[in-house]
């Protein structure tokens, strides 16, 4: 069987009936080397999806400002557990104790303000909304658990902006996208920037109804330049993929010093919240601080180990992740949005393949795995 021949067939399985994703980018690397970079299909817009072409990843964009914060955290800039209000008095949702920790780990009840409907927020305003986030009734700061899309990685950024001075966009160019080598990935752009790269942006299509439309203001200047870590976030697979191999490199104590030491990273990779029932992710997962951990709790399936850690991004249509029991870091780009059930489908069928595919090169034995078989269709 030729390498990564389950992967490829898997791939072609899903753009077979054109009813589930228009592209696709996927790139596995393994102790940093690259052994899978394919891509294929559409990019929204009637052309071929190139390798370097760049999407809206939404949510997968959130860990990068995890690995800023946590260089906060090791500098002695900030701390995990004391009140923000100490840093960001105006914001009244912090009042009552809310903490470093509480955000990162999706339990400071800010959950009910969602991503798109903020971004139709005037931007001057957004921060006095912000402000005014209720927390449910009975909500168990710490203890209850429901995803914040938006608010949550909103204040954090607006944290490391407090501490450090700077307008966030800058210090994620410098701090950690340029010494790491991630060209491709942007958290807002300069307008000088955005006219450069703007020929290489693809559109999310979505799929979840009758036919299907592109999402076009994704390639809005106003959007692409608007620095929003929170779901905003622009990159391809080649770069999610390097930036957890980056990760991979520093746990090993070796790797790029512009990020945090191995025992502070691990400290934000691995579970800091035990399962919990979410009540936006609607399920029993575990969460780091910043990242997805256990990842089969997200519908990554089996082929990641236990020790695995990463993020998704809106309805499964990007994700990346590191397994490191085998050295393996991954970043993924579907630009067809489709429903929670057929995505998570998508993405375990997938991986499976994948770790398979990953078994065979190491000379490992693995399980045959069945021919895809034709889904039957559904109602959407």
């Amino acid at each position: 069987m030729s390498e990564f021949a389950r992967t490829l067939e898997r791939l072609d399985f899903e753009f077979e009936d054109d009813r589930f994703m228009r592209g696709a980018q996927i790139v596995a690397e393994v102790g940093g080397e690259r052994l899978l970079d394919v891509a294929r299909g559409d990019n929204g817009l009637g052309k071929p999806v190139e390798p370097d072409d760049i999407f809206r990843v939404y949510c997968t964009i959130k860990p990068f400002l995890a690995v800023l914060i946590a260089r906060l955290v090791e500098e002695g800039a900030c701390t995990l557990d004391e009140p923000l209000a100490t840093h960001l008095p105006d914001l009244r949702c912090l009042e009552d104790g809310v903490t470093v920790r509480h955000l990162m780990t999706h339990t400071a009840g800010l959950h009910q303000m969602m991503g798109l409907p903020a971004e139709l927020i005037a931007p001057a305003k957004r921060r006095a909304v912000v402000s005014r986030v209720a927390k449910p009734v009975g909500w168990r700061i710490g203890q209850s658990a429901g995803y914040s899309e938006y608010a949550g990685w909103q204040i954090l950024g607006w944290l490391v902006e407090t501490i450090a001075d700077r307008p966030l966009r800058e210090l994620m160019r410098a701090e950690v996208l340029e010494p790491l080598g991630l060209s491709d990935t942007f958290i807002g752009m300069t307008h000088d920037e955005y006219v450069r790269v703007v020929p290489r942006i693809g559109v999310n299509c979505d799929l979840r109804h009758l036919g299907s439309f592109p999402m076009l203001f994704e390639r809005s200047e106003r959007v692409c330049t608007e620095t929003n870590p929170a779901h905003g976030g622009y990159a391809n697979a080649r770069d999610l993929a390097s930036f957890y191999s980056a990760l991979l490199a520093r746990l090993a104590g070796r790797g790029n010093d512009a990020l945090p030491s191995a025992a502070v990273l691990g400290q934000f990779c691995r579970t800091a919240r035990e399962p919990e029932f979410d009540v936006v992710l609607d399920r029993v997962c575990a969460y780091g601080l910043g990242f997805m951990t256990r990842l089969e709790q997200h519908a990554f399936g089996d082929g990641c180990s236990p020790s695995s850690f990463g993020h998704s991004g809106h309805v499964g249509t990007s994700f990346a992740f590191a397994d490191p029991e085998r050295s393996l870091a991954v970043g993924v780009v579907f630009n067809g949005i489709i429903d929670y059930e057929m995505a998570f489908i998508r993405r375990r069928g997938l991986l499976r393949a994948l770790s398979r595919d990953l078994d065979d090169l190491a000379g490992t034995t693995s399980e045959p795995v069945a021919e895809p078989q034709r889904r039957r269709r559904f109602r959407r």
